[in-house]
């Protein structure tokens, strides 16, 4: 009976989910300047006997999974309604910038599937009603450039989360419904032009993407360019893939003209139809002019010299992060520079590549990538061995691969994933652009750490690329270090325990510690009849008074005469 009660129990509450039908449908959380008027939207289909209070928006860090703050839609301000759904919207001071971040919505406590959403990457929720649950990316993002009054939203026709698309900033619309938007009714077949679409300047021989966005339909496309004035009619491919994006080689002799539209429309039957919201153009090939990224980025005056021209160079690829990456072409300052947005290329690709120099928030970058060629692959420059100091506040080794050695982290949280190490000579900032797993601990010393120096938010900043670039002891052979080794723990993550394993070829005294995020011991675990070879010791996570930790991020520690050894875990309840 027991069993069966669970079962009657489960199922109603999946029917009860299924039953609440609502969605995140509009965000603004990052702006140029100091970010303002952030806020969250949300659809909800109203059901009798339901109330506001039932429902939470929890908002998530993704550095570290937890949530941070959350509101019940009863503190929403309740805006348009449309038929049975109402759109209500809650403007709230410091939603957290992203790489990643997220928001989750739940009824009664319980996360409605298919709402733990996240922007700028994806992360495992540690807490909170997501707990467990890795998010889904909306697959756009706001920036320090997104314009004040603009926002990421949902875009097409429907009555539920999946009949719509999200769409890049555009003209928020707090509390109605989006810009392209309709809800209920029928979903209705739909294209929508996304490139070009107004204002865009496209070179004879040049190749371009012609994007658009299509729903609630498969067919193939035909795609076509119109003069606009002289009402003429080009069809550049009759039928392609419905797939979001198709190629154009704009021929040589294309006709120069300010006039032109995209229109992409059903193969089949021409219905749906779309074109550009505005025209763009077509122009002569703008020059090219050849420099090193030396000549690019050199500078006394802070810009570079080069600032809005369209420039070729070459350089090998030094790091690749989430939107960008970083080429280098010799070992030295100025010999750096960043490559915006990202493009498939491999650490170690030699390229070279043309676009537009662009000083963006005092970074110099190349963007608007019109060609990139990979010549082959190269040996990479060799770091440059600079202090903590000058790496932060020396423009000239902004985006040149660096090393620093000797150090201490000075904090171990300044807050949106970065942390600070200081050599004596000065602190800076260290990054999170990259995959590392090292979790930093105050006053740990570190022997060296390697990566690019970028530049964002008014500083400086080293980002290590992946664990390889740190090294926590010294090269020199040392009997004991090449002896001791952390095997790491499993399961991980784990709950309620973990078994952690290490191997020793010495008897040298030996502990083992754990560590909270914060750098807060939380419990030192007792190694029992020390032995040659492997050892195994079990967590079960508690602290020093055998009292239960909550879920989250714990590092561990195992020091061996002078030598030290760190990994993390995870415990998940």
């Amino acid at each position: 009976m027991k069993q069966i009660n669970v079962v009657f129990i489960l199922f109603s509450l999946a029917i009860s989910l299924s039953a609440q039908n609502i969605w995140l449908n509009e965000l603004h959380y990052d702006n140029v300047s100091t970010d303002e008027g952030e806020f969250v939207e949300v659809v909800l289909e109203e059901i009798p006997g339901n109330e506001l209070s039932d429902y939470t928006v929890t908002f998530y860090n993704g550095n570290n999974g937890l949530e941070y703050d959350s509101k019940t839609l009863d503190q929403f301000t309740v805006g348009t309604g449309v038929d049975e759904f109402l759109i209500l919207y809650y403007y709230k001071e410091g939603i957290q910038n992203g790489a990643p971040d997220g928001i989750a919505i739940d009824y009664q406590g319980t996360l409605i599937p298919g709402q733990f959403l996240s922007y700028e990457g994806t992360f495992e929720a540690l807490d909170g009603p997501a707990n467990g649950v890795i998010s889904i990316d909306i697959g756009v993002s706001e920036s320090s450039s997104t314009l004040i009054g603009e926002s990421l939203q949902l875009l097409g026709n429907g009555s539920i989360y999946t009949d719509f698309i999200w769409q890049p900033p555009a003209t928020e619309t707090p509390g109605n419904l989006n810009n392209g938007q309709t809800i209920g009714g029928t979903p209705q077949p739909t294209i929508i032009v996304s490139s070009p679409n107004g204002g865009e300047q496209w070179e004879q021989g040049s190749t371009h993407n012609i994007s658009w966005i299509s729903m609630n339909f498969t067919d193939n496309v035909k795609i076509e360019l119109e003069m606009v004035y002289e009402r003429t009619r080009e069809v550049l491919v009759a039928s392609t893939e419905n797939d979001g994006s198709w190629e154009w080689n704009i021929p040589i002799d294309q006709l120069i003209s300010d006039w032109y539209v995209i229109i992409i429309s059903d193969a089949i039957d021409g219905d749906p139809m779309d074109q550009s919201d505005d025209t763009f153009s077509i122009i002569e090939p703008i020059p090219v002019n050849p420099y090193t990224i030396y000549e690019i980025q050199y500078s006394t005056t802070g810009p570079s010299p080069h600032e809005g021209e369209l420039v070729e160079t070459t350089g090998v690829v030094t790091a690749i992060f989430e939107y960008y990456f970083f080429i280098q072409d010799g070992t030295g300052a100025w010999n750096g520079i960043t490559i915006y947005p990202l493009q498939t290329v491999e650490i170690g690709d030699e390229i070279t590549i043309s676009g537009t120099v662009l000083e963006y928030n005092e970074k110099t970058e190349i963007t608007d990538i019109i060609n990139m060629t990979i010549l082959g692959t190269a040996a990479l420059p060799a770091p440059v061995i600079i202090s903590t100091s000058a790496l932060a506040t020396s423009e000239e080794y902004e985006s040149v691969l660096v090393q620093v050695q000797d150090v201490t982290v000075t904090n171990e949280d300044l807050g949106y994933g970065e942390w600070e190490i200081d050599d004596e000579s000065g602190p800076c900032r260290v990054g999170h652009l990259g995959t590392y797993t090292y979790v930093p601990v105050l006053d740990d010393f570190i022997y060296s750490i390697t990566g690019v120096v970028d530049y964002s938010y008014g500083s400086f900043k080293l980002e290590p690329r992946d664990d390889d670039d740190f090294v926590f002891e010294s090269a020199v052979d040392d009997p004991i270090c090449s002896s001791v080794q952390l095997l790491g723990n499993y399961p991980n993550p784990f709950n309620p325990s973990t078994t952690i394993s290490f191997t020793t070829e010495h008897t040298v005294s030996t502990e083992l510690v754990i560590y909270n995020l914060k750098g807060q011991k939380i419990k030192k675990l007792e190694i029992r009849n020390l032995k040659l070879g492997i050892n195994e010791v079990i967590w079960n996570g508690t602290d020093s008074k055998d009292q239960p930790v909550s879920s989250g991020i714990y590092l561990y520690k195992l020091k061996a005469g002078d030598i030290e050894n760190s990994k993390k875990m995870i415990l998940l309840k």
